[in-house]
């Protein structure tokens, strides 16, 4: 189970580290112009360029990026949708504090509650509403895999965006999103332990299935603890009046339909789709289905 009431401070944290990390980048550019004082532009930014990369001098080709910047590109989808969460989270979220916009007081009440397993399991009216927690530790695993195997070829990596997703959910995903580039192939021996272990063969898709099992388990429990009826009528009066919630289902929205994105991208570089037609795109769909699609892809996907 994660809690959301604190992305105030986890953006914070983040943007703290993203701007010591441009500082750092911005000294070392001022030194390296200064070691090179006579140096033409040209010259100067091929220098730059090769001391980024990690690679000797004479190694450098004039295929290489004309600026690191130019390899930056904005998706402008996700920037809309960061925009759009940001706006919903602070105006337009239902249970909004006005004295308290980040995070409305009530919700801590109700958060409690819902980490509480002698309330969830036996008292009714909890069922959805944790279902929509638990969903924040299952499918930010997802996106953490799929994101995580694509490191090498990132030039801003997605580890501390993962990360800060099982805390801010899409707050953190998307945000990264803005910025993603999605490579062609990926080596599997450079892949962390923690990817490895979530290739089909290793054992961490099946633990991702049983964590899956066991939230729906617990689900199905509650339910009969109750009725389907009243559950679901207590949910949506909750999404009404809670910040919390409100903002958590539409963050599960998104990052439900936008997970096919990476999902695709994975699909064609495991060659289980080769091209754009309807017919292998089809092959996805039972995957993209919310929650158990992404779940079942981790542990059905073909090998690299």
């Amino acid at each position: 189970n994660v809690q959301h009431d604190m992305r105030r401070p986890f953006f914070g944290l983040l943007l703290c580290c993203s701007a010591t990390k441009q500082v750092s980048s911005f000294t070392s550019i001022s030194q390296t112009a200064t070691r090179f004082p006579r140096a033409s532009g040209n010259d100067l930014l091929r220098r730059l360029r090769v001391r980024s990369s990690g690679r000797d001098e004479d190694e450098a080709d004039d295929s290489y990026p004309e600026s690191l910047l130019r390899d930056i590109k904005i998706n402008p989808i996700y920037l809309t949708l960061a925009t759009a969460e940001t706006i919903f989270w602070y105006y337009l979220a239902p249970g909004i504090d006005p004295d308290s916009r980040w995070f409305a007081p009530a919700d801590g009440v109700l958060i409690s509650q819902l980490l509480d397993p002698g309330i969830v399991l036996l008292q009714p009216g909890y069922a959805f509403s944790s279902l929509l927690l638990n969903c924040f530790l299952l499918l930010p695993t997802v996106w953490s895999v799929l994101l995580l195997q694509e490191e090498e070829d990132q030039l801003i990596p997605p580890l501390p965006f993962c990360l800060a997703g099982f805390v801010v959910g899409g707050g953190a995903l998307i945000p990264y999103m803005i910025v993603r580039r999605a490579p062609k192939e990926v080596d599997r021996s450079k892949f962390s332990t923690i990817v490895k272990l979530f290739e089909p063969s290793d054992i961490g898709p099946k633990l991702l299935v049983l964590l899956t099992a066991t939230v729906l388990t617990t689900f199905v429990v509650e339910l009969y603890n109750s009725n389907l009826q009243t559950e679901w009528n207590v949910f949506v009066d909750r999404i009404f009046h809670s910040q919390f919630l409100s903002l958590a289902l539409f963050d599960f929205t998104m990052l439900s339909f936008t997970i096919a994105d990476p999902i695709v991208d994975d699909a064609r570089r495991r060659g289980f789709i080769r091209s754009d037609t309807s017919g292998d795109i089809g092959k996805l769909v039972p995957f993209l289905i919310p929650l158990v699609g992404p779940v079942s892809w981790i542990l059905m996907r073909p090998s690299l």
